[in-house]
């Protein structure tokens, strides 16, 4: 009943809003500049033969799900450190991850693998990492002109079908049938053409390890700045975003949404930006004086005045075309100190019916979660038109797909059930290899403290047995379960209180 219940609601908010009526999107780049092609990207990138190696399996009850990272195996030594720190982060909030090395391939055999890893291990999300192959799809676009462009989709929709029949055998997919519901979602970290990749990836795990850690908390507010052809939109678009961040600052007079007020804005702190405006790969183009002249924010801007901003929604022509040297959508993710994720489209189109990716976001949900949601809603409501394929179908998720946009408390909280109300656990900071520890129970309860290195190995059982109602001051030595005192280092401790769990990040520095 539920389920027919939310397509109810999902058909009726779709059906009343016409697509037809909403301008689309239109490239600005500058005169004679035009989107690279499949072509041009296949004789940079060559298929070469698949492999991949299985790197490791990191907690074991991960409650929350099973989520998968590739990295392109080139990449993979000299980020190490950074991926170990970002699987960390991910088995403490109740992930199982599968991280695995992979090289070469065609976008037809990663997607089998996927498939494969889907089918074996129940993956619900995966984060793409560097040089993985690239799918295509081409589709007669608004105009009547042949579009190709990037598709993540096609890694997100595992068991339909995807067709190539305009010119068969040309690598570029035109059609999709049967189940078309995403069974995962994908993020994308690929810094083309934005600087020494290993350099630049390095630093946005910095920050996303940073973000997971509250140490980069942002006012918790959003902006949403909407140029000219969209202004009807404009109070209904940020409703939507409302309700992720309900303090939505919303600029939309058609005579002054122009780049320099962008850019004042950018420089005032905020969690999200939502911007709707015809743009480039390298711009956003701003319509003013009655639509008879444009001024521009360009996309290396997000980098030289490096907003005070963690996330973006780009309604912007081919921004998040990842196939392209510079493209914006990267520049805004692979900045000096904010910038941890995007979505946004590869082509001309962009999303639509927001509310259906906001309201999951503004539940708590990951920005993966929320961008399947959408997708499904709009699908299981009115089916994947033409229209929709050629709004939707570019739509990318650029950085960690695992991110909440609303943050993360001081503690890490997991379990089947709600934590049971007024119990807490505060660890100080380990001293002469001992850890504090101050537990409070408001009634009696079966505890088991059990130490994890960071791989999610147990170490050491720390305490198992009952304990009554109240507060209990517990100091334990940070050993291996032979009474070895572990070295400096990061260590996970694991509280089983009842049937519920909570977990805590222990730092050793000696």
């Amino acid at each position: 009943m539920l389920r027919i219940m939310m397509l109810l609601f999902c058909a009726t908010y779709l059906f009343g809003n016409d697509i037809e009526d909403i301008p689309i999107l239109k490239w600005a780049g500058p005169p004679g500049s035009r989107p690279g092609t499949y072509e041009e990207w296949l004789a940079e990138h060559p298929y070469t033969p698949f492999d991949y190696l299985l790197h490791g399996v990191h907690g074991s009850d991960g409650y929350l799900g099973n989520i998968a990272i590739l990295t392109d195996q080139t990449l993979a030594p000299y980020l190490a450190n950074e991926i170990q720190q970002l699987v960390l982060s991910l088995t403490a909030e109740g992930y199982t991850v599968f991280e695995y090395q992979t090289s070469g391939g065609t976008p037809e055999t990663l997607r089998t693998f996927l498939q494969e890893i889907y089918d074996t291990n129940n993956i619900e999300g995966v984060l793409l990492i560097g040089n993985l192959p690239v799918a295509w799809f081409e589709v007669y676009d608004y105009g009547g002109s042949l579009a190709q462009f990037p598709m993540d989709l096609f890694y997100m929709d595992l068991d339909g079908t995807w067709l190539d029949t305009i010119s068969t055998g040309n690598g570029k997919y035109d059609g999709h049938v049967g189940s078309i519901n995403l069974e995962i979602y994908v993020g994308r970290l690929l810094p083309t053409g934005i600087g020494l990749d290993t350099l630049v990836l390095r630093k946005y795990f910095t920050k996303d390890i940073r973000y997971r850690e509250d140490l980069m908390n942002l006012q918790k507010r959003a902006l949403v700045f909407v140029d000219d052809d969209w202004v009807p939109w404009a109070q209904q678009w940020a409703d939507d975003v409302a309700l992720l961040f309900p303090d939505t600052i919303n600029y939309w007079h058609p005579e002054t949404t122009r780049a320099s007020l962008y850019r004042t804005r950018l420089d005032t702190s905020q969690t999200w930006v939502s911007v709707f405006a015809h743009s480039a790969p390298s711009l956003h183009q701003f319509t003013y004086n009655s639509g008879a002249q444009y001024d521009y924010y360009y996309a290396n801007e997000y980098i030289s005045q490096n907003p005070p901003t963690n996330f973006y929604n780009f309604f912007a022509c081919s921004f998040c075309r990842y196939t392209q040297a510079g493209y914006g959508g990267g520049q805004a993710i692979f900045n000096e100190d904010y910038g941890i994720g995007a979505i946004g489209s590869t082509k001309s189109g962009s999303m639509l019916d927001f509310q259906f990716f906001y309201r999951p976001l503004g539940e708590g949900k990951t920005i993966g979660e929320a961008f399947r949601y959408w997708f499904d809603c709009i699908y299981d409501s009115v089916g994947m038109t033409l229209e929709r394929v050629c709004w939707h179908y570019g739509m990318t998720l650029l950085g960690d797909p695992f991110l909440k946009p609303l943050g993360y408390g001081t503690q890490i909280v997991e379990g089947k059930k709600n934590i049971i109300s007024g119990t807490t656990l505060s660890v100080s900071n380990p001293a002469a290899g001992h850890l504090n520890l101050n537990l409070y129970l408001n009634d009696m309860q079966q505890v088991d403290l059990v130490l994890y290195d960071c791989l999610g190995r147990s170490l050491n059982v720390l305490y198992s047995g009952e304990l009554q109602a109240g507060t209990h001051l517990l100091s334990k030595k940070l050993e291996d379960m032979n009474g070895m005192t572990l070295p400096s280092g990061v260590y996970l401790l694991r509280a089983g209180i009842g049937d519920n769990n909570i977990t805590r990040k222990i730092v050793k520095i000696e």
